[in-house]
């Protein structure tokens, strides 16, 4: 096997939009180099203990691609001869079971199910030429799943998605509420603001108890990683478990005993008990407190922390009225209960920064889901 015989294997981590520099931050904390920030994702190098760091650690990633080879296509036929080509013996036994995703934006070559047929064609055959047997294929949960990215002028590259399933599903959401962030987003949001973790963190319309739950992870320092025994990268044969399991162990060490300062509140009692049961699963229940009171009867605590929420939005223009009275309402009472503070929102209402009664900072650009977003920052000074 050569996958790792460089120290310098090239990986592309994949990201929401508006999260890449955050991502990059985290490559190179994790000891990742040669990093180019892309289009929802970061291209980047390193060594395999890096590699199983990023997997461990990264708050912010979406997936893991191991980069293995990149040539120019014209048509379906190149992509089977070049494909057919790479020495894949190299990644996979005939023990394994493997799948094909694609994700394709060339104008002409546009159809992933036949993309995906044709490059798994090559692949077995090329094992079957080889060794007069084949590996097996298993489109739902494979031993190694193998990603073809196409670009629009032909460029394509195949690679090794080493996370398995998309590493937002952290494992702790049981239910969800209407328009919920996903962990991704939420631990984005949160190392955006660039909130120091040893202050309050405060979600005044928590709803499924998402942000809270993600605060609650980055003040303890337990990595993401804790949560997740299926990562794709398991059950490679290439896979070096005595080193995944040191890194594991010392991700464990690394964790801090509970913390009291985060805090979340929702004014519909079904929520808090959604919220609850995802800090159940989360096993943080000491370490966030929630109440059942909405947001003009919540208590901050006095000092400096920071405010980060989605609050709710509306489609139809009388939902819009109503809820931007309750935005006023909201930059009202912020200003009176959280001076020192900042406060971040993310919402799709371009209204919104109208509506609150406060100066607003910097606006970033970021998705959730399939909706864009503005995530408005606002300092709240003190009482004149």
């Amino acid at each position: 096997m050569s996958l790792f015989a460089s120290d310098s294997i090239p990986l592309f981590v994949k990201t929401l939009m508006g999260l890449e520099e955050v991502l990059a931050d985290e490559l190179r904390t994790l000891g990742a180099d040669d990093i180019h920030i892309g289009k929802r994702g970061v291209s980047c190098a390193g060594g395999e203990e890096t590699l199983y760091r990023i997997l461990i650690y990264s708050r912010t990633a979406i997936r893991v691609l191991v980069r293995l080879e990149e040539a120019k296509i014209q048509n379906e036929d190149e992509l089977y001869d070049w494909a057919k080509s790479i020495e894949w013996h190299n990644y996979i036994t005939l023990k394994n079971t493997l799948a094909v995703d694609v994700v394709t934006f060339h104008p002409k070559m546009n159809h992933t199910v036949f993309l995906a047929q044709k490059t798994k064609d090559a692949i077995v055959d090329g094992f079957r030429e080889q060794y007069d047997m084949r590996p097996s294929v298993h489109p739902k949960d494979p031993d190694v799943r193998i990603n073809l990215h196409l670009s629009n002028d032909g460029t394509a590259h195949l690679g090794l998605d080493a996370s398995g399933r998309s590493m937002n599903q952290r494992g702790y959401r049981q239910k969800t509420g209407k328009a919920a962030i996903n962990e991704v987003l939420a631990a984005g949001l949160i190392q955006m603001s660039l909130w120091d973790p040893q202050t309050p963190f405060v979600d005044p319309m928590c709803g499924s108890g998402t942000l809270v739950i993600e605060a609650a992870m980055i003040a303890k320092k337990r990595a993401p990683g804790l949560m997740n025994e299926n990562f794709g990268i398991r059950r490679w044969p290439t896979f070096r478990e005595t080193l995944w399991n040191r890194l594991m162990r010392d991700a464990k060490r690394e964790e801090l005993r509970d913390v009291d300062w985060i805090h979340g509140s929702d004014h519909d009692p079904k929520m808090i008990a959604v919220a609850r049961q995802n800090i159940r699963s989360a096993r943080l229940s000491r370490n966030i407190r929630l109440t059942d009171k909405p947001f003009q009867q919540l208590w901050i605590p006095k000092g400096n922390g920071v405010i980060i929420s989605n609050p709710p939005y509306g489609m139809h223009i009388g939902e819009r009225k109503e809820l931007r009275k309750m935005y006023e309402e909201l930059g009202q009472v912020l200003r009176y209960k959280a001076r020192g503070y900042k406060a971040y929102f993310i919402t799709p209402d371009p209204e919104f920064k109208k509506s609150v009664p406060m100066k607003y900072g910097k606006i970033f650009n970021v998705m959730n889901g399939s909706i864009p977003c503005e995530y408005i920052s606002y300092s709240i000074g003190p009482k004149k």
